[in-house]
């Protein structure tokens, strides 16, 4: 697809690519994600060589004008806040190509969204980690009379910190600032926000949406890492027609049957139709959560292995011979470290887009929205960490599972891979930045 809007023979716009000097001051490297209205690449800041996750918009989108607002409405929201589970503002400016930027610290890590992808379902502990922390996060935005209004699994994300994984919030672009509302374009409700996240009050237009509509998203999230699904799943339609037929939200056991009844009736409380029938506040949904599950300080372990089927995959590819070594000596086993850039998978002809999630010298976790079958023969076209280098090798696909919200989570395994990558992918796992405690 051409990423150039012309009149005649003109271009009169064009969406970043790697590359690309961003306002004569950081230069494009890869590419991270991809949304509908705007795109984040790791950049390098000229001035200072720092890493930065530059986050541009779409200069093709028919929201193009609304895009920039949120950008600037992101990053008051993130100024405001300033606090460790917020993903850090470095940067702002405006780029006489591209328009607004905002450059973010570089995270390293994955999102709760693919974390859940790939597991199915997440520990007890875990979930009560990851709600504790983004409800005492969710406290402080609050305080400052900020709602978000887009609480889900994709705008979570499990970073490593000093060798202890953290959660931080972001992606603040449809954020009520000071009790300010953000009205929808041509009445386009669904795009400012996702239903199945969203309180009955906020998606249904019935008074006003204030942070108790963040608590319920959070409730809404935490449910999904306990079941793999959302308590009303569908298209903006068909979850109004679900919520406005409730008489109240399901149980999380009915899915989860190990879960203790004290946390279910702490879910089913967030998750009231009602706003006054809910918390009162982060704080006392995090204290509330700590309580029932005993876990009232401490760290999740979702970055390392996810199952021990998939440990034994990625253990077996981490032991593949070295390409060209004169001997079958075996390598040490590596494990794999999140890394999380845009990948491109060719199979008989068609390219399947798609992002990984992980790396080792074996292959990549990589999340698509169409299915490859096990065992196909593909090439795999990703960014080699470390190197900002676009490369395409061959690979497996080793095995394939369907994720909630026609996703599909694949095991690639690389075959033949040359030298150059092989050094590259273990610099970039052995580095220090990836050691957990």
């Amino acid at each position: 697809m051409s990423r150039e809007i012309r009149v005649g023979s003109r271009v009169v716009a064009k969406d970043p690519v790697v590359g690309d000097l961003i306002d004569q001051r950081y230069t494009l490297r890869r590419e991270i994600a991809r949304g509908g209205m705007g795109t984040v690449f790791e950049a390098e800041q000229l001035e200072t060589g720092r890493i930065v996750a530059l986050k541009l918009v779409h200069r093709r989108s028919r929201f193009v004008r609304v895009s920039e607002e949120q950008l600037l409405i992101e990053a008051q929201a993130i100024s405001a806040v300033r606090h460790p589970a917020i993903v850090e503002l470095l940067d702002v400016g405006v780029c006489a190509a591209q328009g607004p930027y905002l450059a973010l610290e570089m995270l390293v890590g994955r999102t709760l969204d693919g974390i859940i992808a790939s597991r199915g379902t997440l520990p007890v502990r875990d979930v009560a980690h990851i709600g504790r922390q983004i409800c005492e996060a969710l406290a402080v935005v609050h305080e400052r009379r900020i709602v978000h209004r887009d609480l889900k699994p994709s705008n979570v994300f499990i970073a490593l910190e000093g060798g202890r994984e953290v959660v931080k919030l972001f992606d603040f672009g449809i954020a009520a600032l000071g009790g300010a509302s953000l009205d929808a374009p041509s009445g386009d409700r669904e795009a400012f926000g996702t239903p199945e996240y969203m309180a009955p009050e906020q998606l249904l237009g019935e008074g006003a949406v204030d942070h108790r509509a963040d608590l319920y998203a959070a409730g809404v999230t935490l449910f999904e890492c306990l079941t793999g699904t959302v308590p009303y799943t569908g298209t903006m339609g068909q979850v109004v027609s679900k919520l406005s037929r409730a008489t109240a939200p399901p149980s999380v056991r009915v899915l989860r049957p190990d879960v203790d009844p004290e946390l279910d009736e702490i879910l089913t409380v967030t998750l009231a139709l009602r706003p006054e029938d809910r918390f009162a506040s982060g704080r006392a949904l995090a204290r509330s959560l700590g309580l029932a599950t005993g876990c009232t300080e401490g760290a999740t372990h979702l970055l390392g292995d996810a199952t021990p089927s998939m440990r034994e995959e990625f253990d077996r590819l981490s032991r593949l011979p070295e390409r060209g070594s004169p001997t079958s000596r075996v390598q040490r086993l590596f494990e794999r470290v999140p890394y999380i850039t845009m990948a491109e998978l060719n199979h008989n002809g068609a390219t399947v887009e798609g992002r990984s999630e992980d790396i080792s010298l074996g292959g990549m976790l990589v999340r698509t929205q169409e299915t490859i079958p096990a065992q196909a023969k593909i090439r795999i076209k990703f960014t080699l960490p470390g190197e900002g280098r676009s490369v395409a090798v061959g690979a497996t696909i080793r095995w394939c599972r369907e994720a909630r919200g026609g996703h599909y989570a694949s095991g690639v395994q690389f075959v033949d891979l040359p030298n150059d990558c092989r050094k590259a992918i273990l610099d970039f796992v052995r580095s220090p930045g990836h050691a957990t405690s």
